[in-house]
């Protein structure tokens, strides 16, 4: 490649890189909750920080790697500001990692229009928020375009495909659904293989597998050996792997049923992907050259699993949609796409098509300052008064216990643990979450199963020194909870 191409796209490069970040501003300046969830993630990592495990002193639903982050990067769970920055930074190293990935597949220029394509989609599907989707998204990306890279590759090193595995592994201890890219990586790791010489394709494909379970096992093993010291790696596999009260939540699922799923995702996707899926449509011509038919293949089969998991639950929340953002802005940009060399459509068509994509182009920028507005409030005042009391009325070492979502956000502003292992209960003492992507959840009603039994016995065994209740939950209904507060 000539110098000049090369300080092009390096130049581009950096200039996306320094949008999306201005764009972002929100995200790293704001320092508050815009998703209460990330209150979960930070109360695990005080809990680490306290020498606790989660899954042994908290009931939780979610995998564990982003509660080492909270403890690493956001002073033990206490700081939310510093680790919406290191969030947005992770954010920003996914873009990185598509453009760069789009370039090493297809060349420069399709580097730089992947990372457009991705760079006007990643901010809004991720809130510029620290939540889980954020954190699993860089490893995610980056574990399938080291694989792909090396899929290029004539004769690929096997540390690739031990690098793909273990980023692989992460992306999956962040969040489990961006375990697909472990399905990705193997695939590529058995298509490679399939290239070799006809009599060495089975032992190479065997190693280049074996490669990328050595570095899940890698990636796996600082989490697993912390837990083996403390002789609960069984609370890890059950929480981690086997986790009840989380396959119960996907289970449920939300209020759309079987036969309405299939047209919910087709609008949800079409709604928060409508440019890079448009444009990936164009790539499809990419099938008919031989030299780029099992890259798009392999492109669409990332595709279609991201699209997937954005379906589990029935929920279609935007942010489940982040995952497929990227397959599809490195495929959208493809030699044989709208913009590519090797475009089937004569250049009358694609000025024809352009004018649809400038349009989408224009809707995403919408959505964009609509996304940066809604950021620039704090949505955690409710959460920050309420701590503001609790500390007046708190010494250091006490406990509290709080019911409601919107609460959750009070651990870590106090720096109070909770008196239960129930920390948070929606699932677990309320119906069932039925919201979706565009309509919200129904009334709380109180659930009495043995996750309200074993909370009651336990506020019993351990009273806490405050309790906060949320406007919303069903206390009413709960008899055993309104007989141990006095109401």
């Amino acid at each position: 490649m000539p110098l000049r191409r090369k300080l092009a796209f390096w130049l581009a490069f950096v200039l996306v890189l320094g949008l999306s970040a201005w764009l972002r501003t929100p995200g790293f300046t704001q320092g508050g909750f815009a998703n209460h969830d990330v209150g979960g993630i930070l109360y695990n990592g005080m809990l680490l920080a306290a020498g606790k495990l989660p899954y042994v002193d908290s009931v939780e639903f979610k995998a564990p790697g982003t509660f080492y982050l909270a403890w690493l990067l956001a002073d033990g769970g206490r700081d939310i500001a510093a680790f919406q920055i290191w969030a947005n930074i992770a954010a920003l190293g996914s873009l990185a990692v598509v453009m760069f990935g789009a370039r090493q597949l297809w060349g420069p220029v399709q580097g730089v229009l992947a990372g457009l394509v991705y760079g006007t989609h990643d901010l809004v599907l991720d809130t510029m928020d620290a939540n889980y989707v954020t954190w699993a998204q860089l490893p995610s990306v980056a574990s399938v375009v080291v694989a792909l890279i090396a899929f290029r590759r004539k004769c690929p090193p096997l540390w690739m495909f031990v690098l793909a595995g273990s980023l692989a592994c992460l992306a999956t201890l962040c969040k489990r659904p961006a375990g697909i890219a472990l399905i990705v990586v193997a695939a590529v790791a058995v298509s490679s293989g399939l290239q070799a010489e006809p009599g060495q394709r089975g032992v190479v494909i065997t190693k280049r597998i074996g490669a990328v379970f050595a570095g899940v096992l890698l990636a796996a093993a600082p989490i697993s050996l912390h837990y083996l010291a403390a002789g609960e790696f069984g609370a890890l596999w059950r929480g981690f792997v086997l986790n009840e009260w989380g396959w119960r939540y996907v289970a449920q699922g939300s209020a759309i049923g079987l036969g309405q799923a299939p047209r919910e995702a087709a609008f949800a996707s079409a709604n928060f992907l409508a440019l890079p899926l448009a444009l990936s449509a164009f790539s499809l011509g990419g099938l008919a050259y031989r030299r780029d038919r099992p890259l798009v293949a392999l492109l669409l089969l990332w595709s279609a699993l991201a699209l997937g998991s954005a379906a589990l639950g029935f929920r279609f929340y935007k942010g489940y949609h982040l995952l497929a953002a990227a397959p599809l802005s490195i495929l959208a940009a493809s030699s044989a796409g709208l913009f590519g060399q090797r475009s089937v459509r004569r250049w009358s068509t694609r000025a024809v098509a352009l004018l649809p994509a400038l349009l989408l182009l224009g809707r995403q920028g919408v959505l964009i300052d609509a996304e940066r507005t809604n950021r620039m409030h704090a949505h955690d005042r409710g959460g920050r008064a309420i701590a503001k009391r609790v500390t007046e009325m708190t010494q250091a070492g006490d406990t509290i216990w709080v019911w409601g979502w919107h609460l959750w956000d009070v651990y870590a502003f106090t720096g109070h643990l909770s008196s239960t292992r129930f920390y948070k209960t929606m699932e677990l003492t309320t119906s069932a979450n039925d919201s979706t992507w565009r309509h919200p959840r129904s009334p709380l009603h109180f659930r009495d199963d043995l996750a309200a039994r074993a909370l009651i016995d336990e506020l019993y065994e351990s009273p806490p020194d405050v309790i906060v209740l949320g406007s919303a939950v069903p206390i009413r209904e709960f008899a055993e909870l309104l007989s141990l507060i006095h109401i």
